[in-house]
């Protein structure tokens, strides 16, 4: 095992992570505020993995779950944007 093994697997299972909760957006029926806790909940991980990434996160996790509601998950409850919440995109 080389010293990066550890480091790759974390950044792999954290990819997983944002995965599932994209097909939790394109496949389940959930409403938004279940999936927002998902989402927060991953973020929640990563900044306590890195805890310097919060703009990165939002950069990269935030706006593409945000995109991918607007375009795919508008139709459920709560709808593809949440005025309500904090931060930017989408509130996470």
């Amino acid at each position: 095992m080389t010293p990066d093994d550890p480091r790759r697997a974390a950044m792999e299972e954290l990819a997983r992570e944002a995965d599932r909760i994209v097909n939790l957006i394109l496949h389940s029926d959930l409403p938004r505020v279940d999936i927002d806790i998902q989402i927060a909940n991953f973020r929640d991980e990563c900044l306590r993995r890195y805890p310097d990434g919060e703009a990165l996160f939002d950069m990269v996790y935030a706006s593409r779950f945000e995109r991918i509601w607007k375009q795919w998950g508008g139709e459920r409850p709560g709808g593809p944007l949440r005025d309500d919440a904090p931060g930017e995109p989408g509130g996470y």
